[in-house]
């Protein structure tokens, strides 16, 4: 195990762990920028480190998220992100289990 200090990351994206089964990264983004539109397959989480970010859904559902908030998501959802300002985030995305030898 190695412990990470987020507050040392200079980078406006960094992967800071990644395995098998999920991946977190990190974010920082200036007001008015963020991720577009996208999604994934599977679930994932976003939690405010500093700052303010919207969210919104395909399904046109938009949350506030501020510091210290965790919202997990069902990812597959076409989703952005936009900052209120200045604003770091984690994001966690859990990878889709592989399916072998499916039969049919």
């Amino acid at each position: 195990m190695k412990k990470l200090n987020l507050n040392r990351i200079e980078a406006n994206r960094e992967i800071v762990t990644e395995n098998d089964r999920f991946k977190t990264v990190y974010f920082k983004f200036d007001e008015g920028k963020g991720l577009p539109n996208h999604k994934h397959n599977g679930f994932a989480t976003i939690q405010v480190i500093s700052g303010e970010v919207d969210m919104e859904f395909a399904n046109g559902e938009r949350i506030e998220l501020k510091v210290g908030d965790f919202l997990p998501f069902d990812a597959r959802i076409e989703h952005n992100v936009v900052a209120k300002e200045v604003s770091k985030v984690l994001v966690t995305i859990a990878k889709a289990p592989m399916i072998k030898n499916l039969k049919r």
